[in-house]
């Protein structure tokens, strides 16, 4: 007979084994169970994927646009607007007038000198070296002016502006009139009518082309000549030709 101590010996290993074998068997299921879980959530991750929409990039095009090139002799006329009423400014038609009054006034430049009678000519020249025959006077003399046709009360114009200094009765020219400028000219009218326009008199201001008198036929001295104006000039008191001055 057997010991009952080495009897219980004996029947403990078995259960050692067992248990052994048995842990085996439970690491190995949890293993294959990890497996299948890890397997599973695999496919059921593919499958949500497989299921996600696809989004695709749009493709965008541009069209070109050409633009003709403008050649420098073509002209670019605006199309009326048919829903328009204004009319054209400025028209034949239009009906409206083109407002002048922001624009800068014409300013008429003053002539520097005129001629004493407007479209006169000179008949007799100035002499003031050598002696020329007087019709009037049936003798050779100077003639210190010149004489410019004209007609029995024509007006007679003011050389350049200028003061006059004389307003007298000459015994061979008759009524004269001195006229004092710059540059110490000095311009002498003379053959004129008695009547003067008013406020002709020694200090009267006269511009340029401003009537002083009038053609007469008061010097004695050229009766004999046809109706004109004696014209005489002076620089710094020795008489000029005034020819040379007027044409």
């Amino acid at each position: 007979m057997l010991d009952p101590k080495e009897n219980q010996e004996q029947s403990g290993k078995p259960i050692i084994n067992r248990l052994a074998r048995y842990s085996a068997y439970l690491y190995l299921a949890m293993a294959l169970l990890i497996v299948g879980v890890a397997t599973a959530s695999i496919f059921a991750l593919n499958r949500s994927t497989d299921n996600l929409p696809t989004y695709s990039t749009p493709e965008f095009s541009f069209t070109e646009i050409s633009i003709p090139e403008r050649s420098e002799a073509q002209t670019v006329i605006p199309l009326p607007d048919e829903e328009s009423e204004e009319q054209p400014v400025f028209g034949e038609n239009s009906g409206v007038t083109e407002d002048t009054s922001s624009e800068a006034p014409v300013i008429k430049e003053e002539p520097a000198y005129v001629i004493p009678i407007e479209g006169g000519e000179v008949i007799k020249e100035c002499a003031l070296d050598k002696l020329v025959f007087s019709q009037t006077m049936q003798d050779y003399r100077t003639h210190n002016g010149i004489d410019i046709s004209a007609e029995t009360g024509d007006e007679v114009l003011c050389y350049a502006k200028g003061v006059v200094e004389s307003v007298t009765e000459d015994p061979l020219l008759g009524v004269t009139v001195k006229v004092k400028h710059d540059y110490g000219l000095v311009t002498v009218y003379a053959n004129l009518n008695p009547n003067l326009p008013a406020g002709i008199a020694p200090g009267k201001q006269l511009a340029v082309g401003e009537v002083l008198g009038y053609v007469g036929n008061s010097a004695l001295a050229e009766k004999a000549e046809q109706p004109h104006l004696h014209f005489e000039m002076l620089l710094h008191g020795a008489h000029i030709d005034p020819e040379n001055e007027l044409f």
